[in-house]
């Protein structure tokens, strides 16, 4: 099962035209990702690097935009999880607009796991790979 959360689009999110500038939606992932490590993992993203040694960068990013966000929207983002590796998790995110059925935007995000310091690639923590695993759809 995937996991949500909901957050109004505010002002500063909005472009001039009253809809959600596009790289405001990387943003919102990232809040959910934020969420996601708080609740599944049981720590705060900031605290993963020292905690654990490790980070997760973005390494790849593709995003379909299909109806525009206004502002004042209380939309849904939806964090799937679609592939997990020893070295990287494939997540799919979503998000909805109130009442609607189809998603306003999909974006595909590999995250590596990389180690604090040292930037090199390393095997993700067992408690990161049971939260992702959780979550695999």
């Amino acid at each position: 099962m995937a996991f949500r959360i909901q957050q109004p689009v505010r002002h500063p999110d909005v472009d001039r035209t009253g809809i959600v500038y596009f790289p405001r939606f990387y943003d919102f992932f990232h809040r959910a990702l934020e969420d996601f490590f708080t609740r599944e993992v049981g720590m705060q993203i900031w605290d993963v690097p020292e905690q654990l040694k490790v980070a997760f960068p973005v390494v790849h990013i593709e995003t379909d935009f299909q109806t525009p966000l206004q502002h004042g929207d209380l939309v849904t983002i939806q964090v799937g999880v679609t592939k997990v590796s020893s070295h990287s998790v494939t997540l799919i995110y979503e998000v909805y607009r109130p009442g609607e059925r189809d998603p306003a935007a999909r974006s595909t995000i590999v995250l590596a796991c990389i180690e604090v310091p040292g930037w090199k690639k390393t095997e993700i923590p067992e408690n990161v790979r049971a939260a992702f695993e959780r979550h695999r759809t």
